[in-house]
């Protein structure tokens, strides 16, 4: 049994497309209900905090400035030490 294709080429591309199109299934989103996606978030309780203890809210901005200005520090010192090695190791 033989079958006869007129254009190998077509042939190519079209089980270039076939595979195409099956790898990108893969990734597809499973189809969820919008219902059930509802009903899972209003279920759930609302979060408090244990009895007896306070919640604080903490400023993590301020602490991220903190060590964004340290890390700066510290890259500056080892730019200023590399340049240094840099001058004493090109001079001949």
């Amino acid at each position: 049994l033989s079958i006869r294709i007129p254009n190998k080429t077509m042939f190519k591309s079209a089980v270039v497309l076939a595979a195409v199109v099956a790898s990108a299934s893969a990734f597809a989103p499973s189809p969820r209900t919008f219902v059930s996606q509802r009903v899972a978030l209003n279920a759930e309780p609302e979060w408090s905090p244990p009895e007896g203890t306070k919640w604080v809210e903490k400023d993590f901005e301020a602490e991220i400035k903190k060590l964004e200005k340290e890390a700066e520090e510290r890259l500056d010192d080892k730019i200023a030490e590399l340049m240094s090695n840099i001058e004493k190791t090109g001079k001949k």
